[in-house]
């Protein structure tokens, strides 16, 4: 959490890395400890700083993304039932993933080839 928030307060030339930090820490919100919610919350308000966020880069203002998401975030730790649907869905989401793996089907033992 140490490294999230100091990636925080980076420069707004780094708003890769900004926009980076607060799509793990919606991912720790909805999947993390509630530990992690409760540390989140603490220091709320520098996430709050990010809702005016600003940055051009070659002409092209390259900060609605991050403030779209500095406020989805602030809202969903600020309202308790959202958040809990939220944490209550990723569950969900993530139980129907379990067990399913890219080298075949559940439970299957892989295809062998007969000689002929």
């Amino acid at each position: 959490m140490k490294h999230l928030w100091g990636n925080l307060q980076l420069k707004p030339k780094e708003w890769r890395r900004i926009s980076k930090t607060l799509h793990v820490m919606d991912y720790l919100v909805k999947n993390g400890a509630p530990r992690v919610i409760q540390d989140i919350k603490d220091d709320l308000y520098k996430i709050t700083a990010l809702k005016n966020f600003s940055f051009m880069d070659n002409g092209v203002e390259q900060g609605y993304e991050l403030r779209d998401k500095a406020n989805a975030l602030c809202e969903l730790l600020n309202e308790p039932g959202k958040l809990q649907y939220e944490r209550e869905f990723a569950k969900q989401t993530r139980e129907k993933f379990i067990g399913i793996s890219s080298t075949g089907a559940i439970g299957s033992e892989p295809i062998k080839e007969s000689k002929k």
